[in-house]
């Protein structure tokens, strides 16, 4: 009885350190007027946080920001509850106004990211770079959206244009292995990553795979849980495995 007492007491001293230590660094970074925050947050790391006016950062929202890192939100931010924002050293995520991260999502960041206004990442979306040392970059435009549970692989970079839909549980991979070697396992061959980009105005319907090197032209549609292997030409719908060409619009 008495060692678990004695544990009892150690996680409480502990669990009141860490918050009072998240308190502490939250207070000390650059808040706008008017934030609204569900306690716990944490708030780790040597790097710079700016936070816009009427911004809200949800309970257990996670800010991890490394030394020489930063980020910089403008104003009415949303990060969602159990969010995740990890920044690494030397890295930064500048982020426009209006922009919402959905409760549950993660963003891994090892280059320089930038987001521009209105921009919606929603629940439990997934976006870091799937193999080790690598450093994609992310750029998203105006009013793009994000759907839940979606993965970005950030191995290569990905560009996302101004109002851009992205449906829910897309995967969007910039990278694959070589897999002839049969003295190795073929998810374990040489590394092949190249850039995604998607247009102004696409859209990418729910389910949708789109494989490394992929470009999508402007307000192009993309059927439902299609498998985008190909570029796709402007103002045309492609769906299918792989996407073909349907018609243009």
């Amino acid at each position: 009885m008495f060692s678990i007492i004695r544990a009892f007491i150690s996680d409480f001293v502990s669990t009141i350190t860490r918050r009072l230590f998240w308190f502490y660094k939250l207070s000390s970074s650059n808040l706008g007027k008017s934030i609204k925050i569900e306690f716990p947050v944490i708030r780790e790391g040597a790097g710079v946080l700016t936070l816009g006016d009427y911004s809200y950062l949800g309970k257990l929202s996670n800010l991890g920001i490394g030394e020489n890192a930063r980020l910089k939100t403008d104003n009415n931010t949303h990060i969602g509850t159990k969010s995740i924002i990890l920044i690494n050293k030397n890295s930064s995520l500048v982020i426009g106004s209006n922009f919402k991260l959905g409760e549950g999502a993660r963003l891994f960041v090892q280059n320089n990211w930038q987001f521009g206004n209105q921009v919606k990442i929603e629940t439990n979306c997934a976006i870091f770079a799937r193999e080790p040392n690598a450093t994609g970059n992310l750029i998203i435009g105006d009013g793009s959206h994000i759907g839940d549970y979606t993965i970005i692989d950030l191995v290569n970079h990905v560009t996302l244009g101004r109002e851009v839909a992205i449906g829910p549980n897309c995967t969007l991979y910039t990278h694959d292995h070589e897999y002839m070697n049969k003295e190795v396992a073929a998810w374990k061959g040489g590394l092949i990553s190249k850039p995604i980009t998607i247009e102004d105005g696409a859209w990418v319907g729910s389910g949708v795979t789109i494989l490394p090197g992929v470009v999508i032209g402007k307000r192009a549609v993309i059927a439902a849980g299609s498998v985008v292997t190909k570029n796709v030409e402007a103002e045309s719908i492609y769906g299918g495995i792989p996407a073909k060409l349907i018609k243009k619009i």
